[in-house]
């Protein structure tokens, strides 16, 4: 006897609307109506003679039948996706919604990304730079790839590698200042460009290590702050004073020399980045051959 597939269709919707906990939200990401979610649900509740969600005006709450079903309905969907995979690249299509910060995004991901579409030309990629990593699957995308080590619950993280973090200035600057000899030096003698926490809205304090381990922490009273790295690049040219970058953002000034690495011996610290998808999503072809790509080419 054939399995019906609408119930396949229904327990899709369901997944959804359970891990985001609406229907609005749930329409967004399957691309359906709201009033076509809500049927879905209704028609899979019929067919299978549960009540999944208790609803009233205010929230939307899986039951104990609904729970027990979406800890059983979840690896079969994901069993169902493997199984339907394209064997060949070329095959895998579907568009994704990609987060990402200012840094990773520009200096790491994009670079890579004209060769994984070459690989995948039916894969459509919607790559978007936010501050800060929130609910992934609630905001509609598929990963996230970030610099640093955010609070992840309700997220499958994966180190990807890690970047060297560097003290840089202008020649300018230097010239009329002078070359810090020491981490404390900077605090006393010189002006810097900090970057802002996105998370605690202050300047991020500065760790420096040398190749014994020795640790350094100095937090200089600064009179310019930024949250981006294209502003602490363009403030360095500027000759406005020190930043600290990471090396695959400051390879560039360092290799046309509009920017000098200063302190080497103190700039061991190494800075990860990791991939972030939502703990237990559905992970579709299309998601599951960029998550591979990614990783094969940053893996630390």
């Amino acid at each position: 006897m054939l399995f019906d597939g609408r119930i396949i269709a229904g327990i899709t919707v369901f997944v959804a609307v359970a891990r985001t906990g609406s229907y609005a939200r749930a329409s967004e990401l399957l691309g359906l109506s709201r009033s076509g979610v809500g049927k879905a649900i209704g028609r899979l509740e019929e067919r299978t003679g549960l009540r999944l969600f208790d609803r009233n005006a205010r929230a939307l709450k899986l039951t104990d039948q609904g729970r027990l079903f979406l800890d059983e309905a979840t690896p079969m969907l994901e069993a169902l996706g493997r199984i339907a995979t394209p064997a060949a690249p070329a095959e895998i299509r579907g568009r994704l919604r990609v987060s990402t910060d200012g840094a990773f995004g520009p200096d790491v991901l994009i670079p890579i990304l004209p060769d994984f579409l070459a690989e995948h030309p039916r894969v459509r990629l919607d790559v978007l730079v936010r501050d800060r990593i929130d609910n992934l699957l609630t905001d509609g995308f598929d990963v996230a790839l970030r610099f640093g080590d955010p609070d992840a619950r309700g997220l499958d993280k994966q180190l990807l590698m890690k970047s060297r973090v560097l003290t840089c200035a202008s020649r300018g600057y230097l010239a009329r200042h002078g070359t810090p000899m020491v981490p404390e030096d900077i605090g006393e003698e010189h002006r810097c460009v900090r970057l802002i926490d996105d998370v605690t809205g202050r300047p991020h304090a500065w760790h420096f290590i040398d190749a014994a381990g020795e640790t350094r922490t100095i937090a200089p009273e600064c009179g310019l702050t930024v949250n981006d790295a294209a502003s602490l690049i363009a403030a360095a040219r500027c000759d406005h004073g020190i930043v600290r970058l990471l090396d695959v953002v400051a390879e560039g000034p360092l290799r046309t020399g509009e920017l000098v690495e200063i302190l080497p011996e103190w700039n061991c610290l190494r800075w990860p980045a990791y991939l972030y998808t939502p703990d237990d999503a559905h992970r579709s072809p299309a998601l599951e051959a960029f998550m591979g790509f990614v990783r094969r080419r940053l893996s630390a």
